[in-house]
C-alpha cells in the first residue's frame, strides 16, 4: 500500500480530522468492511501511537492518557461538527 498525499496539509485541526476521515473510509470500502469497522481501527492506532511514542510509560498509564484523550476527543468532535446528543433511556 502506497498513501500520496497531494497539496499542503492544513494547519486547522478539523481539516485534518476530516482527512483521517476520508482516509480511514476508503480503508474500509477498500477492504469490503463497513465504515463503522474504522472506529476500531482507529482505536487500535491510538493505543500503538501512545505506546510508540510515550516517555516511560506503562500500559496503565497508557491507558488512562488514552481514556482522557476520547474524553477530549469527544468534546473536540462536538465542536467540530456539532454531534447527535446521546439518546437517555427513562
Amino acid at each position: 500500500m502506497e498513501i500520496i498525499i497531494k497539496g499542503n496539509i492544513s494547519a486547522d485541526p478539523r481539516d485534518r480530522v476530516l482527512a483521517i476521515e476520508a482516509v480511514t473510509r476508503s480503508i474500509c470500502e477498500r477492504s469490503g468492511t463497513d465504515p463503522a469497522d474504522g472506529i476500531m481501527m482507529l482505536l487500535t492506532a491510538a493505543v500503538h501511537l501512545q505506546s510508540q511514542y510515550s516517555k516511560g510509560g506503562s500500559l496503565e498509564k497508557d491507558i488512562q492518557v488514552l481514556a482522557g484523550c476520547l474524553g477530549a476527543a469527544t468534546v473536540a468532535a462536538d465542536d467540530f461538527f456539532k454531534l447527535k446528543p446521546a439518546a437517555v433511556k427513562p
